[in-house]
């Protein structure tokens, strides 16, 4: 297990001349000022599914409710190769132990929020999509956190991911040799008050849930998942700086169940 944290990246925010122009996008927030505390891995669905460098800009096509990445010069469907690169990558990125994801913005592949949809033969576009290997990717690891680079320019958006990353890391770190119940009771109680000064309504919920689902017989790797996805999707809402919540007398560490 590696002592920083792995970040999955789009390629060209990482400085590679990977664009469908050639040029890169590099984010020197990344390469430069976050390149000593986390380990970046770059990765370039478009490149990966075969597309030169430059090649023809994609954009997303909706059309009968179906959702395709085309090629508007010929109309050739990449569709197909993108959603089959897409799970076997981001099935891989997860078992190689990366602690977040950092996305290109308006990008037909690695979008995370408002890319361009098209219809038809209709010119104008709504803003209404994700660009398909960030949906597969956040589809399949919603335990991950994830950001877009433009995040990265607003102070408390970029400490916001780092410390959802650090979190996580923490938690691959505990897990490495497996998952048991007091581990997981370990990590909620040492992490109680992070959860509370980020998102205090989920501390409760996390610590019932825990309970609930050992009484219920459920394997302690499937409780851990199960809790780091619930965990990252309330930390997911960027709230206000404020008092922490008060959530009752006493330490409020978790026992395990005697039933």
């Amino acid at each position: 297990m590696s002592n920083i944290p792995k970040i999955g990246v789009s390629a060209c925010l990482a400085g590679q001349k990977v664009r469908y122009n050639g040029d890169a996008a590099e984010s020197r927030i990344l390469s430069r000022k976050w390149s000593d505390h986390v380990e970046l891995v770059p990765i370039c669905p478009e490149v990966g599914i075969g597309m030169g460098v430059p090649r023809p800009k994609i954009r997303l096509v909706k059309n009968d409710g179906k959702l395709s990445l085309i090629n508007p010069k010929n109309g050739d469907d990449f569709t197909g190769k993108m959603l089959e690169y897409s799970e076997i990558q981001s099935d891989l990125l997860a078992s190689s132990g990366i602690c977040g994801f950092v996305f290109k913005k308006d990008s037909a592949s690695c979008g995370l929020d408002r890319v361009k949809v098209y219809r038809g033969d209709n010119p104008q576009a709504v803003r209404e999509g994700r660009g398909l290997f960030a949906m597969v990717f956040t589809s399949l690891n919603p335990h991950i956190p994830v950001i877009e680079e433009g995040g990265l320019t607003e102070p408390k958006q970029a400490e916001h991911f780092l410390s959802r990353v650090h979190f996580f890391h923490e938690w691959q770190i505990l897990g490495n040799t497996g998952w048991d119940a007091k581990k997981i009771i370990q990590f909620h109680n040492e992490n109680k008050l992070f959860l509370l000064s980020r998102a205090p309504q989920i501390e409760r919920f996390l610590e019932r849930m825990i309970a609930t689902r050992f009484d219920e017989g459920a394997h302690p790797e499937n409780v851990a998942l199960e809790y780091m996805t619930e965990a990252q999707q309330a930390l997911n809402v960027l709230t206000k700086k404020g008092r922490i919540a008060h959530y009752g007398k006493g330490t409020g560490e978790i026992l395990p169940s005697t039933n």
